[in-house]
């Protein structure tokens, strides 16, 4: 759900030429990433970046047409859309994200469990180290805030208000979410931790921890889920609602600007 809603409220300033260099590079981008967390070998480069590039190939083809499409369903109906139909859109993204994680899961465990043993310590460790910084994060509202900014301009107190009373609601659902985090991390953890080739059951339990998929989730944090889920939406119809003709206008273009960037990205050449 967090990652459709981020199409609303979150503003990228780059032109669409500049994102159109990133997504050729994007290879890179990611390995530049991932080295942030593990250091990796020469091989293991070559396979990230040849699995990258095969998965690429495949996300330009059969998924950008799919998020062009949610960005138009936007950019036409975001003043009318309903919860219901805000929550069916959120289905479709999550059904989504399913799909390509089932699409990349083999190569990203193939190059976890090929990792060499120091390696396994330095991934682990830096996860946990940035999974308890986020926990501790005490300035979720002041970003928050600041990206309806850079989507809107200025906001009135209401929307401050509003803003501010979603938070408050969803501290709950935050710290849930931190200790299923750090539960999901020490299953990783065991998992990479063995010294014998995983079985197909072991493998699969990886998988879900790496993608973080609801699949074997307790009915509790799937429930918790949910309840953050409609909350968000609750948030961006109740923020609908304040919008000033100038910042109704902001959005309209802030829609067309991605539409724009995507239809670039899907005519590009990797």
């Amino acid at each position: 759900m967090r990652k459709h809603l981020i199409v609303f409220v979150l503003l990228f300033t780059l032109s669409g030429c500049l994102y159109e260099t990133m997504y050729k590079n994007a290879d890179r981008l990611a390995l530049n990433r991932l080295e942030g967390i593990v250091e990796l070998s020469d091989a293991q480069e070559q396979y990230f970046l040849v699995s990258f590039n095969a998965f690429q190939l495949i996300h330009q083809k059969e998924y950008m047409p799919e998020y062009l499409k949610w960005l138009k369903v936007l950019k036409n109906e975001w003043q009318s859309l309903d919860e219901s139909q805000l929550k069916q859109l959120a289905d479709e993204v999550q059904g989504h994200w399913h799909e390509v994680t089932k699409r990349i899961n083999e190569p990203t465990l193939t190059l976890l469990l090929g990792l060499e043993e120091q390696q396994k310590q330095q991934l682990m460790s830096t996860l946990k180290e940035r999974a308890q910084s986020r926990a501790k994060n005490t300035d979720r509202l002041e970003r928050a805030i600041e990206r309806f900014e850079d989507i809107l301009g200025d906001l009135s107190p209401i929307q401050r208000s509003i803003i501010t009373k979603y938070f408050d609601e969803t501290e709950y659902n935050r710290e849930v979410w931190n200790l299923h985090t750090q539960s999901r991390l020490t299953r990783l953890d065991a998992l990479l931790a063995l010294k014998t080739p995983l079985k197909q059951t072991e493998r699969q339990l990886m998988a879900h921890n790496v993608f973080n998929t609801m699949d074997n989730a307790s009915e509790h944090l799937k429930r918790v889920r949910t309840q953050w889920m409609n909350k968000q939406i609750k948030l961006l119809i109740n923020m609908r609602e304040t919008l000033s003709p100038s910042q109704k206008r902001h959005v309209d273009e802030f829609f067309q600007s991605w539409i724009d960037i995507v239809d670039e990205l899907i005519k590009a050449k990797l």
